[in-house]
């Protein structure tokens, strides 16, 4: 396909998009979470110290203080301009994360903006990402911090504060200070802790009441950001307390399966990124996350957009079956079809994991099939974690079987190959 041919199918899509939301259902563009981000800056500046008691609508905030302090610019915006900001914004980064990644992977030129135009295109159709701009979410600006960070070549100046910096926002994307340090990347694992830190003390200087409040415990108190059984939650917690229904899963079951799942999924990461492959290596860091973190919201799963890249460039580069199944089956479950569902006006495009039973205890009932659907991103992330394991530990094995060494270098060792 050519480069116009491939802009072409981009703009289709956007298109398409915009229509939907100006002439469709009025929560395509709800903005629930961009209005508490705009209300937090409104708090930051009145100074009362209510930054974590307001609830605009039903929503509190849930960030940290640094957050709180870098929203401040919204509050001197007019709403629809805030909108405007919002939507926009949040497309612009998603070609730009698509953009990044592709550059991790060598693409460069026409191929890269073929690649990018037409994996934005598709992605754009993808539940996590029709919820990030539903929601007016900030998982995309995350993204693309840390992505930005992983483009630029190893041992570069600065390299790592894009990481530190989204960490200082969000907590989830602090997973990388460890992963850069056990990848041997010292220099900017220290460079984000010491970025993030300084977003922690910039706080402290600034906000001292509520940066007392949320590390003194509120941070890690995930009762305020929603019930773990919520079909919407596709983490390992929230698969558990589904799968246990009305009766309470034992306390030690979540954090024991959080643990293994960390402990393979930061090595598979590691072994990734030490064999080269920085873009799957980075991939599985934030699928690990996804998996062990309490609450992940099908918004948060935009985190998995690298290693849907990989599979993307695996499929372009080796064309096996096993590769296309595997991407079919990542598409088939992230995909946004048009549906009817609780809480929400009209046609919109959602997930799978909207089609089971939810609300007034619905998600603790499911049963057969409903448990499936119901823990479909779970399911289909900790089978790829699996996959990947086994085809590491054959590929490691056959090489020293045949050589009588262990494999210093390897391409992506995703679940594809």
């Amino acid at each position: 396909m050519t480069r116009r041919a491939a802009l072409a199918v981009a703009a289709c899509s956007l298109t398409v998009y915009l229509l939907l939301g100006a002439f469709g259902s009025a929560d395509m563009w709800w903005l629930g979470d961009l209005r508490v981000y705009r209300q937090g800056g409104v708090d930051v500046l009145a100074g009362h110290g209510d930054l974590y008691t307001i609830r605009p609508g039903r929503l509190p905030f849930t960030y940290t203080p640094w957050a709180g302090l870098t929203f401040t610019p919204l509050a001197w915006l007019p709403w629809g301009a805030v909108e405007v900001v919002g939507v926009a914004g949040n497309l612009a980064l998603l070609g730009t994360a698509t953009w990044l990644a592709w550059g991790i992977l060598g693409l460069r030129g026409d191929d890269r903006v073929r690649a990018t135009a037409l994996s934005a295109a598709a992605l754009l159709w993808t539940e996590p990402v029709q919820e990030n701009l539903r929601f007016g979410q900030v998982n995309l600006l995350l993204l693309v911090l840390v992505l930005a960070d992983f483009a630029r070549p190893r041992g570069a100046r600065f390299t790592g504060v894009g990481v530190g910096l989204a960490a200082g926002l969000k907590l989830t994307p602090a997973i990388f200070i460890p992963y850069l340090l056990l990848t041997g990347r010292v220099r900017e694992g220290l460079t984000a802790l010491g970025v993030f830190v300084g977003t922690v003390a910039a706080a402290f200087a600034v906000l001292p009441r509520e940066c007392a409040d949320y590390w003194g415990g509120l941070f890690l108190d995930d009762t305020r950001i929603g019930l773990a059984q919520f079909p919407g939650n596709q983490s390992v917690h929230g698969a558990v307390t589904r799968q246990f229904g009305a009766q309470s899963p034992p306390g030690w079951l979540w954090p024991l399966l959080a643990v293994l799942v960390a402990a393979l999924g930061m090595t598979l990461a590691v072994v990734a990124a030490r064999r080269g492959a920085a873009l799957t290596g980075m991939g599985l860091c934030a699928l690990t996350a996804l998996l062990v973190s309490p609450i992940s919201w099908t918004h948060h799963w935009v985190w998995a957009l690298p290693l849907v890249i990989v599979l993307v460039d695996r499929v372009r580069r080796i064309r096996s079956a096993v590769a296309w199944g595997s991407l079919v089956a990542v598409l088939a479950v992230a995909a946004a079809y048009p549906m009817e569902r609780a809480r929400v006006s009209g046609v919109l495009p959602s997930g799978i994991v909207w089609t089971v039973p939810f609300g007034d205890g619905g998600e603790l009932k499911l049963h057969g099939w409903q448990l499936i659907v119901g823990n479909a991103y779970v399911l289909v992330a900790v089978t790829g974690l699996i996959m990947a394991a086994w085809v590491s530990f054959a590929d490691r094995r056959h090489f020293t079987c045949s050589t009588g060494l262990a494999p210093t270098a390897e391409p992506d060792p995703d679940p594809s190959s």
